[in-house]
């Protein structure tokens, strides 16, 4: 359970980075650029948490894209999300 109470100050860590001229969309799709799929996973829902908070964008635009990351399907032969 640590890993969510590190995941606030993460959370905090983008918020600051809002007030300081960046753009949570910008933030958004460089979160997206992560090379392994958990990672990515948890980068993409902390700052759609973030997105969401600032009400940049509807809530159910960022939470229709993270349950489609959620669902992806893993190739059971190869394990590879896809």
């Amino acid at each position: 359970m640590t890993v969510f109470d590190e995941l606030i100050f993460l959370e905090n860590h983008f918020m600051e980075e809002r007030r300081n001229g960046r753009k949570m969309a910008d933030l958004y799709e460089s979160v997206q650029h992560a090379a392994h799929i958990v990672p990515r996973l948890y980068l993409m829902i902390t700052v759609g948490s973030a997105y969401i908070k600032t009400k940049e964008a509807k809530a159910s635009y960022i939470l229709k894209d993270l349950l489609d990351m959620v669902k992806g399907v893993q190739q059971p032969i190869r394990g590879l999300f896809l």
